[in-house]
């Protein structure tokens, strides 16, 4: 047993000694340090030290219909398709965040919806979007909006001891594992300095969501708080990638939460069943 562990705790600190490494690369490589600097000189003008976080779980729908005065009044942030629904321009939110991939992509389906949906908005907000993963004609794009504030954060995976992580972290430098944006949304609030952030929508439960047919292929039921579940069948053999995506999406909450101590900010989970148990669920 005493070898055993000896070996655990050798084998631990080989990995992060190497993810620390890699991490300095990456950033020294990849990491735009403008790009750092005007995100921190970046001017947010809070109502509060208190930030809202929608995620587009299907849990949403009955926050929405709960809270539509509360998040109305405060500080949010909405994630990547969040513009399909009826309730984005009843909420008007300050931040706006995209980061999956395919969001970029112009031969989506939704590309279309999502950018119409951001050139309509006719509030000032804060747009961000990541370095090196977004195309410059998609940021051309939204420059014909002159309501839409584009910031860039830095694309960059950072993992490894702590103490070096967070300090990379705490200079915009870049993020954890690049798999989610809820985690994004949780360091952006945290770096502008919200003392108190407070999770809707953020259900995470597609493990749940995952199923076989009689033919044993593999489908996802895809669900948001904005439209009916839909169907969607992975592709052989994709359903280990899909389960490590998750893997590491969980593994950056972790993270986060250790992160948001370290910044002295409250992190509070409030969707109702979530796989998320990392933060706080009371206030």
């Amino acid at each position: 047993m005493l070898k055993a562990r000896i070996f655990k705790k050798l084998y631990t600190l080989s990995k992060e000694s190497f993810d620390t490494i890699i991490s300095l690369l990456s950033v020294l490589f990849l990491s735009s340090f403008s790009t750092a600097r005007k995100f921190k000189k970046l001017d947010i003008n809070k109502k509060n030290d208190t930030c809202y976080i929608l995620g587009n779980g299907p849990s949403l729908k009955a926050e929405l219909d709960k809270n539509i005065e509360l998040f109305c009044e405060n500080d949010v942030i909405v994630i990547n398709t969040m513009c399909k629904s009826p309730f984005y321009k009843v909420i008007k939110p300050k931040y706006y965040i995209l980061l999956d991939p395919i969001i970029f992509d112009s031969k989506w389906s939704e590309y279309d919806v999502v950018v119409d949906g951001l050139l309509n908005t006719d509030w000032e907000m804060i747009l961000f979007l990541p370095k090196n993963l977004c195309p410059k004609k998609y940021h051309s794009i939204f420059t014909a909006n002159p309501n839409l504030k584009i910031v860039f954060f830095n694309y960059t995976r950072i993992v490894g001891f702590s103490n070096i992580t967070f300090f990379l972290y705490k200079h915009n430098l870049g993020m954890p594992y690049l798999r989610n944006v809820m985690t994004q949304a949780i360091m952006c609030a945290i770096n502008k300095g919200y003392k108190k952030v407070l999770l809707y929508g953020a259900d995470h439960s597609w493990t749940r969501d995952l199923d076989a047919d009689e033919n044993n292929r593999i489908f996802i039921k895809d669900k948001h708080f904005y439209e009916a579940d839909v169907k969607r069948y992975l592709p052989v053999g994709m359903y280990r990638e899909y389960l490590y995506q998750h893997y590491v999406t969980f593994l950056s909450h972790h993270i986060m939460n250790k992160y948001s101590k370290y910044r002295g900010t409250r992190i509070i989970n409030k969707t109702k069943f979530s796989f998320i148990e990392d933060y706080d669920t009371e206030e």
